[in-house]
């Protein structure tokens, strides 16, 4: 369905709703990384490059780029270069008091699994580039990868 042919209140509260969930996620995920012995500093302005300035246990610096939803649908990822500094935490805000899920990537990754995808879906003459990224149960086995991050 296009968006513009969604009514605007409805598509008002999905914005709300998306505005909200990304920062719900942003926010668990500092909590997160806090909790584990993590310096995390939340970016603030519009479209900024990560979410989270971060700086490890043992000193290293880094960044972490967000992505949140609260259903189980395409995670939406922009292409872009892997940087060895960079990492991503995918959050799955669950409905009702149930903890959040966390799914831990490098960009480097993150970018090979966005491309696997890019791949499987041309070849079955489906891709469109607007909508890049990986279906939801390709995140799974990076579920709690905190090992992932710099130490």
């Amino acid at each position: 369905m296009k968006e513009e042919s969604i009514p605007k209140a409805k598509r008002s509260s999905r914005q709300r709703l998306k505005y909200k969930t990304q920062w719900a996620s942003q926010f668990y995920a500092a909590a997160e990384l806090t909790r584990r012995g993590y310096l995390v500093s939340l970016t603030f302005g519009n479209a900024p490059v990560a979410d989270l300035l971060v700086q490890s246990p043992e000193g290293k610096q880094f960044t972490v780029d967000v992505k949140g939803q609260s259903t189980r649908n395409f995670w939406i990822i922009q292409r872009r270069e892997p940087n060895p500094n960079h990492n991503f935490v995918l959050v799955y805000l669950t409905k009702g008091q149930q903890p959040p899920s966390f799914y831990i990537f490098s960009s480097d990754e993150l970018m090979k699994k966005r491309t696997e995808y890019e791949e499987e879906s041309t070849k079955r003459g489906k891709y469109r580039d607007d909508m890049g990224g990986f279906n939801f149960t390709t995140a799974l086995a990076y579920q709690d990868r905190w090992d992932a991050l710099p130490e």
